[in-house]
């Protein structure tokens, strides 16, 4: 595979630097009008492939190349000559990041910047097949109907170079904004004139495949980079659209079951009570309702009890009583409603309606045993309904809601995610204006 990229490109050219006189090596003279000398970094304007003609000396660079000059690589499906090396600073800041200058047979050049050990491969217009001009909106643009927002804006400043390029790279004065949607950004720079580069973000193992070096050898990275694709909204993407599914599933299933197993009224009447002096204060008389049959093999049945209660309360014990095994469930309900007027406003509370649940009742004829008592001696009513098979939506939320907990979490850490990758930008959408 090495010989075969090796083969798309002209053999690498030895020339005499004409301030130091010692050799440099070029690897694209033909298309090539600046170059730097290795050894005294002078920065030379090549007349023609015999003349060249000193510009000024730059500072040595910083860091050693990683991508060696003349190292060659293919990423995504195109083979690549590495010919220039550059190392840039952000005006008036203490940010710098590093560039690989890269031409390919007959694509042109694409660019490889390297900023905390996130790589991400730079291509404009020319390289680009299905490029469309990007739409400004000021604080984004849109590509391809994806809307990319401001990230950073500054302006380059060249402080070493290796290698060769086609265009006065050091002395060229750009405006550069970038705008962001991960994996991908826009980059706009604005010189004479307005051009627009498109960004991917590459994991630094296809760096390392493509140019065949051990990863390990490469920048080690730090933080969060600007389109670095986070794996966290990958995962909030995915518990959400899973989360969707059971939540579907538990509801379909709350609806077959409601279909399966009907409910059913039992007891749906208004019985009299009567007080009972010698029972003693509060006391009411108990009852025995008619008898009724559970037909399924394991029911819920919900007691609904009523009565018009005003500024005083009613409290009732229900024992439920299987007719064949005298098994008995047994549950205490009460209910109480108050109102009055206080300092000109009127004011309730409580009810004259409640409910309770019994679950798990087997199949059987049974009848209710109430034992009702009241502070109205004078209460005369207590309405009771007993329904069967209730539909238990309250089951069903709550199964909402744990099924929504993972998603939660995941949302939680893709914010924290996506806040710390603002951190880095003065546009940040976690910040408040104020």
């Amino acid at each position: 595979m090495e010989n075969s990229i090796k083969s798309f490109f002209k053999l690498s050219e030895t020339v005499v630097c004409p301030k130091c006189k010692q050799n440099l090596v070029c690897y694209d003279l033909p298309k090539s009008e600046y170059v730097v000398c290795p050894s005294c970094y002078a920065y030379l304007h090549i007349i023609n492939p015999k003349e060249f003609r000193f510009n000024k000396n730059l500072h040595q660079p910083d860091k050693a190349p990683v991508l060696k000059l003349g190292a060659t690589a293919n990423i995504h499906g195109t083979d690549f000559k590495v010919i220039a090396y550059l190392e840039k600073k952000e005006a008036n800041t203490s940010y710098a990041w590093r560039e690989y200058i890269l031409t390919s047979h007959d694509k042109g050049y694409v660019n490889l910047s390297e900023f905390d050990g996130h790589w991400n491969f730079i291509a404009g217009e020319d390289f680009l097949p299905d490029y469309k001009q990007p739409i400004s909106y000021g604080v984004s643009v849109s590509y391809k109907n994806v809307e990319y927002k401001l990230f950073n804006r500054y302006k380059p400043v060249v402080t070493a170079m290796l290698g060769e390029v086609d265009w006065d790279v050091v002395n060229e004065k750009i405006k550069a904004t970038e705008y962001i949607a991960p994996p991908f950004m826009v980059v706009k720079e604005v010189n004479h004139q307005t051009s627009y580069y498109i960004g991917e973000y590459l994991d630094s193992e296809i760096i390392a495949n493509a140019f065949g070096m051990d990863k390990n050898d490469l920048p080690k990275q730090t933080g969060i980079g600007a389109n670095q694709p986070s794996k966290a909204y990958d995962r909030w993407t995915s518990a959400l659209t899973v989360t969707g599914i059971a939540i579907i599933l538990v509801l379909l299933l709350h609806l077959l079951f409601n279909t399966v197993k009907p409910e059913k009224e039992l007891i749906n009447d208004d019985f009299l009570i009567t007080y009972d002096a010698k029972a003693g204060a509060d006391a009411f008389k108990s009852f025995i309702t008619p008898s009724f049959t559970v037909e399924d093999e394991s029911s819920n049945i919900e007691f609904e009890i009523a009565s018009a209660v005003d500024n005083n309360w009613l409290e009732t014990t229900i024992v439920l009583v299987n007719e064949a095994d005298n098994r008995t469930w047994e549950v205490s309900k009460g209910i109480e409603y108050y109102h009055g007027t206080e300092d000109g406003e009127s004011w309730s509370e409580g009810a004259t309606k409640e409910s309770v649940l019994l679950s798990e009742i087997p199949k059987g004829r049974y009848h209710l045993n109430v034992y009702p008592s009241s502070g109205d001696i004078n209460r005369n009513n207590l309405y009771i309904r007993a329904t069967t098979n209730v539909s238990m939506w309250r089951n069903t939320l709550i199964t909402i809601v744990l099924l929504c907990i993972f998603p939660a979490i995941c949302w939680y850490l893709m914010r924290n995610y996506e806040k710390t990758r603002w951190d880095n930008s003065d546009f940040s959408p976690f910040v408040s204006g104020d």
